[in-house]
């Protein structure tokens, strides 16, 4: 976490997947998606600043980009997924971000009940409990 106001980017995990740049610019779906976001890319930093817009559509979040690739059962959350630069301003928002805890901690807790090590789960098994839950993917 940033101690101080203003970092926008620090620690980010190398997952299974990765957001990339092209995938929000494209607006890409996924079928291992948990999140949705309309959210631009904005760049805030260098001689010209610059935003990426997403025109009525959006792309989706992989559920591979929360879980790293070289650790068992760990999940992340938030700014720390795995995605390119660009990408991760686009995704950093806090209602992204919600989304995110609210699908890891199912993904948490389905690894629980179910015995399986979080490496194991498949996003569409999350996406079809985000939908039970409310979060209208499909």
């Amino acid at each position: 976490m940033g101690s101080t106001i203003g970092i926008r980017q620090s620690r980010q995990i190398v997952g299974k997947e990765t957001l990339r740049n092209e995938d929000v610019i494209e607006a890409r779906k996924s079928a291992n998606g948990i999140a949705r976001s309309p959210w631009p890319i904005e760049l805030h930093t260098g001689e010209r600043p610059s935003v990426e817009w997403i025109l009525d559509d959006f792309y989706e979040i992989p559920f591979g980009c929360f879980q790293p690739k070289a650790a068992e059962n760990l999940l992340v959350a938030g700014r720390c997924l795995s995605a390119e630069h660009e990408a991760v301003a686009s995704s950093r928002v806090t209602a992204q971000c919600f989304e995110y805890g609210h699908a890891v901690g199912h993904a948490a807790a389905l690894s629980i009940h179910e015995d399986i090590p979080t490496s194991k789960i498949v996003g569409s098994d999350v996406r079809i409990i985000m939908n039970k839950h409310g979060s209208k993917l499909n």
